[in-house]
């Protein structure tokens, strides 16, 4: 009886200890646009540069950027050449829970 109560102790504590993990950052995203974000942009910019221009402009907004990553919605798409008209590239930004308030006043969504 002793070591099934153990078990389960050990079990809960593994399990609110992990939930804590993810409850601490927070997923947001933002329609990358041809030419109207607010983070330096150029065509011919890897991912992985762009990737660092987002990060610094996050970072100069106070955000702590723990990840960020790109992916293609066709619907999100817009063909046409004005600056507002978005790419279709998604940009997935992963930041600490306590920075969700300056995301959302920049204007990324959840």
């Amino acid at each position: 009886m002793k070591l099934q109560f153990i078990i389960i102790i050990l079990t809960l504590v593994a399990t609110l200890s992990s939930c804590k993990k993810d409850d601490e950052s927070a997923i947001f995203y933002w329609d990358e646009t041809g030419c109207a974000d607010p983070w330096k942009q150029n065509s011919d910019d890897t991912e992985e540069e762009r990737k660092a221009e987002i990060k610094r402009y996050l970072e100069n907004q106070n955000v702590s950027v723990n990840k960020i990553e790109f992916e293609f919605d066709q619907a999100k798409q817009q063909v046409c050449y004005a600056c507002h008209c978005t790419t279709g590239r998604v940009i997935m930004v992963k930041v600490a829970w306590s920075d969700a308030q300056i995301m959302k006043r920049l204007n990324f969504y959840q």
